[in-house]
């Protein structure tokens, strides 16, 4: 397995060469289209993060912190090869579940190669929506809300939680561009879901137990890294 660190540092260093042509520019974005992958980009994240308590006792401060993030990486590599294996697209994902409780912290990670097309099996990530899996590993938005669905044995824990929004999306920077710096070519585009109403199912230390909960929903990409210092 691959340490989440080695992850994001493999999808850094690829190359990307002469056909990087920014994606980002001031415009309106369009939903639900903006809710999908943008592959003409460099880099892309789905990152939602939250609380869990039992749904059974609303009283109990919460159990259980949990976070999803599935990132996409352009390789630049294989433009013109006709494979279902080429690596024109790295998909990596990373989750984590805190036990308050018992003090512990549990996580896991994948990795695919993504040829880019949206019906591949084993990993893809749709355009015109929020659909992305690696395998049994699923973060989607259909029927108004977003869907969260993990499971890893060696981890130790699994859920199936419902995300559903409660306020209006959260345009970050102006209107959903975001600059990190004086160059504009430092920017993002970039928007939140906050206070997301969380129910679903959690399995973790041998129980299976019905939760619900708050979490926050960060949807960006971005064509350009940030200069050293």
């Amino acid at each position: 397995m691959i340490p989440r660190r080695g992850l994001l540092a493999l999808a850094a260093a690829a190359p990307w060469g002469a056909q990087a042509q920014s994606g980002v520019a001031p415009r309106a974005l369009v939903f639900p289209r903006d809710h999908g992958a943008h592959p003409d980009t460099r880099t892309e994240w789905w990152y939602a993060t939250g609380w869990l308590q039992d749904a059974q006792d609303a009283t109990r401060a919460p159990a259980f912190g949990f976070q999803l993030t599935f990132f996409r990486s352009r390789t630049g590599l294989a433009a013109t090869l006709k494979s279902r294996f080429a690596a024109r697209q790295l998909l990596f994902a990373h989750a984590a579940l805190t036990d308050l409780a018992g003090q512990r912290l549990l996580h896991a990670e994948r990795i695919a190669r993504w040829n880019g097309d949206e019906a591949s099996p084993r990993a893809a990530a749709s355009h015109s929506d929020t659909r992305v899996h690696i395998g049994d590993w699923r973060f989607e938005r259909g029927a108004g809300l977003y869907r969260a669905t993990l499971g890893d044995e060696a981890a130790g824990f699994a859920y199936r939680l419902g995300l559903r929004p409660t306020q209006a999306l959260l345009l970050q920077g102006d209107a959903g561009f975001s600059r990190k710096g004086p160059d504009p070519s430092h920017a993002s585009h970039y928007y939140s879901q906050p206070h997301l109403a969380v129910s679903g199912e959690l399995r973790h230390g041998g129980q299976i137990r019905a939760v619900h909960g708050r979490a926050w929903l960060d949807h960006e990409w971005s064509e350009t890294l940030m200069p050293a210092g």
